[in-house]
């Protein structure tokens, strides 16, 4: 047999590292010794082949720089072979994972790096294009032209989608649900315009959902809660306080007013309506869903008193009301504070309602020619009028010259 001699040295390119033999009475010991960042270590071994693989595999260390793997304790060895093997697919070395990760939560002000990634696969899923917001409120609306939604509510859609895209200049899975509820918050809106606001945007990103935008997975608007609309009181007006009001407005202004007094035509409507809405059906008024706030058509009848009132409005131009919606409302103001009473909000259509309901006793009739709900005119209007008020209101009549001769606009029996 070869006589080994000691100290054994191992070497591996310019690293070495030494087996040394120690004879002593109880037994012998084998040390393995090297040099790593200026100190001397030992490791001892009773078994001579397992001193030398140990040498071995220190040298190997040492020689590719693991200078550090090395020293690791055998709990960190642990540590790190875990942590190698979770990393193994990305290609990337284990120091840059961890330097990338530390560097992401320093970001992210202690929030779970994991909670961050499900947050982004949330809003950028693998299947989402890019659209910016603009572009895609433009495409809605476009969409809703073709399909021929009414101009009321196409106009709603402009106004609301429009404050909401000057608002996020950015793409739509870039907009996060806190980012929504500050929009809403900096709104400051009434109750109702807050709902229906929430309403407008739903269908938005909804749409933005269905062409691949948005995340199906996310809620953009899960931080905005729906408010509680405390409905005033309904408040109409009398026959005599209608009659003075009446008195004191322009000869343009007078009809109009007569079309939401004894016709029920919300204000948009009257801004909206054409002469030609009473010609083709003789006795009734026709409110095309284009025009319409609910974007239903609907008939209503023409009153004996407001058939008068039509007869002798001014017939310049297609519209009945030719001017703007803000002239409209300083003549009904002007009007209003020279019969020396207030306005009250909604308190033609009001009235027509409450003295209608009165005069025929048919909520569901009433609830087809105001374009109503039956729900909402028995929950609203029962009972605010009586049929003897409701024959003084239908019976207010403009104050004619002996030689003035109406203009045949129909009239439809009530």
């Amino acid at each position: 047999m070869k006589r080994v001699r000691f100290p054994i040295v191992v070497k591996r390119g310019s690293s070495a590292v030494k087996i040394y033999r120690d004879r002593k009475p109880e037994a012998t010991y084998y040390r393995v010794a090297y040099r790593l960042a200026g100190k001397r270590h030992r490791l001892n071994f009773r078994d001579l082949s397992v001193a030398r693989s140990e040498a071995e595999a220190k040298a190997a260390q040492l020689s590719q720089g693991h200078l550090d793997a090395a020293l690791l304790h055998p709990n960190d060895r642990l540590e790190y072979g875990r942590a190698k093997h979770a990393v193994k697919d990305l290609g990337l070395p284990l120091d840059a994972v961890a330097i990338e990760y530390a560097q992401a939560r320093d970001l992210l002000d202690g929030v779970a790096l994991i909670d961050a990634a499900r947050f982004y696969a949330r809003h950028h899923g693998k299947n989402l294009n890019r659209k910016n917001v603009a572009l895609a409120v433009d495409d809605m609306i476009a969409a809703k032209e073709r399909k021929g939604v009414s101009e009321v509510y196409l106009a709603d859609l402009r106004y609301r989608l429009g404050v909401f895209k000057e608002s996020f200049q950015c793409d739509v899975n870039q907009i996060a649900p806190d980012d929504v509820a500050a929009f809403f918050l900096h709104l400051r809106l009434s109750p109702r315009s807050h709902n229906n606001f929430a309403l407008v945007l739903r269908t938005f990103f909804r749409f933005a959902q269905k062409h691949g935008w948005l995340s199906k997975e996310v809620d953009l608007l899960e931080r905005v809660e729906r408010r509680s609309e405390k409905r005033a009181p309904v408040k109409i007006f009398t026959p005599s306080e209608l009659a003075k009001i009446l008195g004191n407005a322009s000869p343009l202004t007078a009809p109009c007013l007569a079309l939401g007094a004894f016709g029920g035509l919300r204000s948009a409507e009257i801004l909206r309506l054409e002469w030609s809405d009473m010609e083709r059906h003789p006795g009734f008024i026709e409110v095309g869903a284009h025009k319409a706030k609910t974007a239903t058509r609907r008939i209503v009848p023409v009153a004996d008193n407001l058939a008068e009132w039509l007869a002798i409005a001014p017939r310049s131009q297609e519209r009945v009301w030719p001017y703007s919606n803000g002239h409209f409302i300083r003549e009904i103001g002007r009007a209003t504070r020279q019969s020396g009473l207030r306005w009250k909000c909604n308190g033609l259509r009001h009235s027509f309602i409450s003295y209608r309901l009165a005069e025929i006793q048919d909520v569901n009739r009433v609830a087809l020619e105001a374009g109503n709900s039956p729900q909402m005119i028995f929950r609203h209007y029962r009972e605010l009028a009586t049929p003897e008020q409701a024959r003084k209101w239908f019976s207010i009549a403009p104050q004619t010259a002996p030689n003035v001769v109406p203009i045949n606009v129909g009239r439809g029996k009530r």
